[in-house]
C-alpha cells in the first residue's frame, strides 16, 4: 500500500516567507549606505575636474607701490612681492616678516621669491601678519591678517550640524522594532517567528540610523580626501567669468600691467597704405642694349649690400648676330684699307710740299684722320661693352642676374634704393579729411596680433580722383635709421585727426576677444584675481589703442599676457 503525505500549504508558505525576510534583513545589513547631501555638500566626484582641492592659506596687500602675497604651505612661507602698477616682479628687496609672535627676514630664492620659515604657520588660527619691505630707496609697509583652517574642523563639525536626523533615525528604528514584536505576540505567533520579525526590524533600524547619520550638513564637503590641498592653487575660471591666477603662475606668463588714466585723446581715421620708395633716393638699372653680363670691378653687387652713386656694378657685353658681325668686319676691314691708301697719298704730297697747293695737303691730312675715326668706331662696335653703373646710393633692393646670363634691353637688373627713405601711399575717401590730420602712423599686422609700428609725416595729396579715392602720400619719420618696411608691402595707416575725445590709451596687446568675437581687456582686480571687461576700443596709433567704454580711472589694465590669461578654463 502506497502512502501520500500532503505537504502543509500553509507551513511551507511561513517558511519560504521567512526566507525572504531573513535575505531582505541580510541585503540592508551589507549593502552600503547612501549619503544624501545637504545645501552645499560635495562629495568631489560630482564637482567638475576644474574645482578640486582647497587653496593653500594666504595672505596679500598692497600699497601705491608693492603688492604682496604670502603663501603657507605646513611651516614654510613664500613671499611674492610685485611692483603694484606694473606687476614686474621685484627680486632685490628685503622683506622682514612679522606673524603673530614669530618675526625673522625672508630669505631670497633663486625664482624670485622670498622665503620665511617658522613652525607657528603649521598651527591652526588667525594671525596679525605685517612685512615691513625695503627696495633699493622705495620702502614700505604691509599688511594683513593670515587665516590657517584647521584641516579636520569640517569633519568633526559634520555630524552636529543636523543632529535631529540622529534622533529622528533611532525613533524609527525603535518604533519598528517594538511593532514588529508586538504584532506578533498578539497574533500568537511562535517564538521562532517573532525572533525573525525582530531580526528583520533590527535591521531596519541599523539601516534608518546609518542613513541619517551619513547625510552632511550645510557645507560639507568630503572630496578626494587623498588629494593634495595644493591642487586648489591652479589656475581656474571662475563660475563669475573672473579667472584666479596665483602669482608663480603669473611670472611664469609674464603678465605686465599699466594703470588706466584718462586723457583728451585725438579721434583716428583707418586706411588702407602701401609702402613706396622715394623717387630721389631710388633708382633702376637697365642695359640700353642686349647682352652677357660679366663682373664689374668689384664683383657683381648682392642683395643688400651698399653701393655709392657712380660705382661700376656689371658690364655688359654686346651680343650681335653672326651676320652682324660679319659685315662689321668687312667695313673695318674696307676702312682700314683705304686708311693705308690715303696715308700713302699723305706721304707723296708732302715730299712735294712747296710745288702742290697747300690745301691739297690738307684735304689728305683731313681724308687720313677721318678714316683712322671711322675704322675705330667700327672695330668698337664689333665687339662693345656697356658698363652698368648706379645712378644713386643706397642697397641693392633687388637682383636678378649672375656672371654668363644673358639680359635683353631695358631689362631691370638691379634696383636701388635708400632704406632711411621711404614713403607711405593711402587711399582716403573723405576729401574733409585732407585739412584734418594732425599725425599718422603705420602698422604691419602679425600672427601674433602686433605688428611693427612706425611714426609717418603728412607730405602731400593728390588732385585727381583715383576709382573714387584721393591719395595721400606720407613720409617715414626715422633718425636716419632704415625703416622696418619693404617696398610694395600692404599696410594700415592710422591718422590722428585734430578732434579730441575722452578715453584712457592702452597698448593693443591689451585688447583680446571673448567668446562672443566682442572687444574686451582684462583688469588685475586682486593680487591673484583677474576680471573680464568688455570695451569699445578705438585705434590711436600703430602700438596703441583708446578705450572710450568700459573702463575707469585707476584700473590695472593687463598689457602683457592677456592672450594667456583669456585661455584659463
Amino acid at each position: 500500500m502506497n502512502l501520500y503525505l500532503k505537504p502543509n500549504r500553509p507551513t511551507a508558505q511561513r517558511l519560504t516567507a521567512q526566507a525572504a525576510l531573513i535575505f531582505i534583513a541580510f541585503l540592508l545589513w551589507v549593502l552600503p549606505v547612501p549619503a544624501w547631501a545637504g545645501p552645499g555638500h560635495d562629495h568631489g566626484d560630482d564637482a567638475p575636474s576644474g574645482a578640486v582641492g582647497t587653496a593653500s592659506p594666504r595672505v596679500s596687500s598692497h600699497s601705491d607701490l608693492f603688492e604682496l602675497v604670502a603663501v603657507v604651505q605646513g611651516s614654510e612661507m613664500k613671499i611674492y612681492l610685485d611692483r603694484y602698477a606694473t606687476n614686474e616682479p621685484v627680486t632685490n628687496a628685503q622683506i622682514e616678516v612679522e606673524v603673530g609672535t614669530a618675526k625673522g627676514a625672508a630669505q631670497a630664492q633663486a625664482d624670485g621669491s622670498y622665503l620665511f620659515t617658522n613652525e607657528l604657520l603649521a598651527k591652526p588660527g588667525t594671525l596679525p601678519a605685517s612685512f615691513t619691505v625695503l627696495a633699493g630707496k622705495d620702502s614700505d609697509l604691509l599688511a594683513g591678517d593670515l587665516t590657517i583652517a584647521d584641516p579636520h574642523a569640517d569633519h568633526a563639525d559634520a555630524p552636529a550640524a543636523r543632529p535631529w536626523l540622529r534622533w529622528l533615525g533611532f525613533a524609527l528604528g525603535a518604533t519598528l522594532l517594538l511593532a514588529a514584536a508586538a504584532w506578533a505576540w498578539r497574533k500568537g505567533r511562535k517564538p521562532s517567528e517573532i525572533t525573525m520579525k525582530s531580526i528583520a526590524a533590527l535591521a531596519v533600524f541599523i539601516w534608518a540610523t546609518s542613513t541619517f547619520d551619513a547625510q552632511a550638513g550645510p557645507g560639507h564637503d568630503h572630496g578626494d580626501e587623498s588629494a593634495p590641498a595644493a591642487s586648489g592653487n591652479a589656475p581656474k575660471r571662475q563660475a563669475d567669468g573672473s579667472v584666479f591666477l596665483p602669482k608663480n603662475s603669473q611670472r611664469q606668463l609674464a603678465v605686465r600691467t599699466v594703470v588706466a588714466q584718462e586723457a583728451s585723446l585725438p579721434t583716428t581715421v583707418e586706411l588702407t597704405g602701401r609702402v613706396v620708395a622715394d623717387p630721389n633716393a631710388s633708382g633702376k638699372v637697365q642695359p640700353t642694349q642686349a647682352g652677357r653680363i660679366e663682373a664689374g670691378p668689384n664683383g657683381l653687387p648682392q642683395l643688400g649690400q651698399a653701393v655709392r652713386k657712380g660705382q661700376v656694378l656689371a658690364v655688359v657685353r654686346t651680343a650681335t648676330a653672326p651676320i652682324e658681325r660679319a659685315n662689321q668686319q668687312a667695313q673695318s676691314l674696307e676702312l682700314r684699307a683705304s686708311l693705308d691708301l690715303a696715308k700713302k697719298r699723305l706721304a707723296r704730297l708732302e715730299q712735294l710740299e712747296g710745288t702742290v697747293p697747300a690745301k691739297d695737303i690738307e684735304a689728305a691730312r683731313s681724308e687720313v684722320a677721318s678714316l683712322q675715326q671711322r675704322g675705330t668706331a667700327v672695330a668698337g662696335g664689333v665687339a662693345s661693352v656697356e658698363q652698368l653703373i648706379a645712378p644713386v646710393s643706397g642697397v641693392i633692393a633687388a637682383t636678378t642676374v649672375v656672371a654668363g646670363q644673358v639680359v635683353d634691353a631695358r631689362e631691370v637688373v638691379f634696383e636701388i634704393l635708400d632704406p632711411s627713405r621711404l614713403g607711405v601711399e593711402a587711399s582716403a575717401f573723405n576729401t574733409a579729411l585732407l585739412g584734418n590730420i594732425a599725425s599718422a602712423s603705420a602698422t604691419t599686422a602679425s600672427g601674433a596680433g602686433q605688428g611693427t609700428s612706425v611714426a609717418l609725416q603728412f607730405a602731400g595729396a593728390g588732385r585727381v580722383l583715383r576709382e573714387g579715392a584721393i591719395s595721400l602720400l606720407f613720409r617715414a619719420v626715422t633718425s636716419g635709421s632704415a625703416v622696418p618696411l619693404v617696398v610694395g608691402q600692404t599696410v594700415k595707416v592710422i591718422v590722428q585727426t585734430k578732434s579730441q575725445i575722452k578715453g584712457f590709451a592702452v597698448p593693443t596687446a591689451a585688447v583680446v576677444k571673448n567668446p562672443s568675437n566682442q572687444d574686451m581687456v582684462w583688469v588685475h582686480t586682486g593680487a591673484e584675481q583677474f576680471a573680464p571687461r568688455t570695451v569699445r576700443a578705438l585705434p590711436l596709433d600703430g602700438a596703441t589703442v583708446s578705450v572710450v567704454d568700459g573702463l575707469k580711472a585707476g584700473d590695472r589694465v593687463v598689457t602683457q599676457g592677456a592672450p594667456l590669461v583669456n585661455q584659463v578654463r
